[in-house]
């Protein structure tokens, strides 16, 4: 039980003594006070958490919060009606247990209230809590320095998950996205395959990062350290190095994803094969097999000084056939089945991949090109990453929010939740009323016949 959950059945527990003394008082008609205090304090309790409702942007984060808050407003009239009708040391015990009572209460709404309210800060960046954030996610432009590597490349963007959004103090795993050549590093395919996977599998996904492996949208260099840059170093390490620093994501490896398409997936392929330690998943969307394989003399005398040793180590399948993995490696590769030059690449990796140990997923999308297989890639690659991390517990699934639907939006969770509190106070209080009226009335019937009898 969370810190929440205490402090809610320590204020039933405590509630439970002025509860009695309510009721031992209302037989003998002295409650009416207490009557009138508890309702005026419900009503303010709900009012208060229905005003909190309509202002705060994460209403729904409130959850049993709502009962807390609302059963603190019954228990503090009940006892301080208590003390007020007490005197001596029950009156002394009554004044202690409302004070007990309402430090609880004061509690229960410092856990529950903030919460609601809290901003959402990614890399020193202010995010907007709004209905559309908390719908969609939020996009942010990043520069990426290169610390290391010296490479000049173009800003980044960043997909900010709307499920952390509702609950900013949590992590989450991340997937470093490449885009093809010639290509920019935004988020628009990538928010398709999102959108496409359905409003659950938004809320469930991870921190992505759209980074540029180019440096311009006409060039097209290796991804390994060559002459036209360190790509490796910025992409391998400046990266992530600025992702650990500025991100609120988890430090398994196993909740780390390199991903790419086209050019971008065999610089994918490639790194999650040097660097099994950094990323313990790799996707692969019509990548190549090798960098510039439609000009390998060409590529291989521009960037590795005309020697064709230090190409080939390069090449994915050649660093995947030498190379020890951990236990756990995961390869998503997906090509167009129309697509007779890469698919056959793409192919060949994933076989590579299977032979070192890796769990293998291949796909030849139908009715496919090259181009036409990166949005249902992306969908499938997502759809698969997203639901290993929610079943692992990297992602824990924002569907299963207090008494609300999956598709349910942060307002209208938090107005159920109000709904559902205003509903249990009523009851709670109208029973209370009837067993005081019915007492007074049984009472006023008993004294009424003494009354014949003593006059008879």
């Amino acid at each position: 039980m969370g810190t929440l959950a205490w402090l809610t059945l320590a204020l039933g527990l405590l509630a439970a003594y002025p509860v009695a003394r309510f009721a031992v008082r209302g037989w003998r008609f002295r409650a009416g006070l207490t009557v009138r205090a508890v309702i005026v304090g419900q009503v303010a309790g709900l009012a208060f958490i229905l005003a909190w409702c309509l202002i705060s942007p994460r209403p729904d984060l409130g959850g049993a919060g709502w009962f807390a808050i609302a059963l603190a407003s019954l228990a503090l009239p009940l006892a301080l009606g208590d003390a007020l009708q007490s005197s001596g040391g029950l009156r002394a015990v009554s004044i202690v247990l409302a004070s007990v009572i309402g430090v609880a209460g004061v509690g229960a709404g410092a856990l529950t209230l903030p919460q609601t309210l809290a901003t959402a800060t990614v890399a020193g960046k202010a995010v907007p809590v709004t209905e559309e954030t908390l719908t969609d996610g939020a996009q942010l432009t990043i520069h990426v320095p290169p610390t290391a590597s010296g490479f000049a490349a173009r800003d980044a963007h960043l997909f900010v998950p709307p499920g952390w959004l509702r609950n900013p103090s949590t992590t989450r795993p991340v997937v470093e996205m490449m885009m093809g050549q010639p290509g920019s590093p935004n988020l628009g395919a990538t928010l398709d395959a999102l959108h496409a996977l359905g409003g659950e599998r938004l809320d469930d996904a991870p921190f992505i990062l759209v980074v540029d492996q180019l440096g311009n949208i006409k060039a097209n260099p290796p991804c390994s350290d060559t002459s036209a840059g360190k790509l490796d170093t910025y992409l391998s390490k400046d990266v992530p190095d600025w992702i650990r620093g500025n991100l609120p994501v988890s430090g398994d490896r196993l909740d780390w994803a390199i991903a790419g398409y086209s050019h971008g997936g065999e610089c994918a392929a490639y790194l999650g094969a040097k660097h099994p330690n950094v990323w313990a998943n790799v996707v692969s969307i019509s990548g190549p097999d090798k960098p510039g394989e439609h000009r390998p003399i060409y590529t291989r005398d521009t960037y590795y000084g005309g020697s064709q040793s230090a190409f080939e180590a390069t090449w994915p399948a050649n660093i995947l056939a030498s190379t020890r993995y951990p236990e756990k490696m995961t390869g998503i590769f997906v090509a167009g089945a129309l697509d007779p030059h890469f698919r056959p690449q793409v192919e060949a990796t994933a076989t590579a991949a299977e032979k070192a140990g890796w769990k293998v997923t291949y796909w030849a999308v139908p009715d496919s090109t090259h181009t036409q297989a990166l949005q249902p890639g992306l969908k499938t690659a997502y759809n698969q990453l997203i639901g290993g991390w929610v079943a692992s517990g990297a992602v824990v699934a924002t569907g299963d929010r207090f008494l609300c639907s999956s598709d349910q939006t942060a307002r209208a969770c938090g107005l159920t939740q109000a709904s559902a509190v205003a509903g249990t106070v009523a009851i709670a209080d109208l029973s209370v009323l009837a067993v005081f009226l019915g007492a007074q009335l049984l009472l006023f019937f008993r004294r009424g016949r003494r009354l014949r009898a003593d006059a008879a």
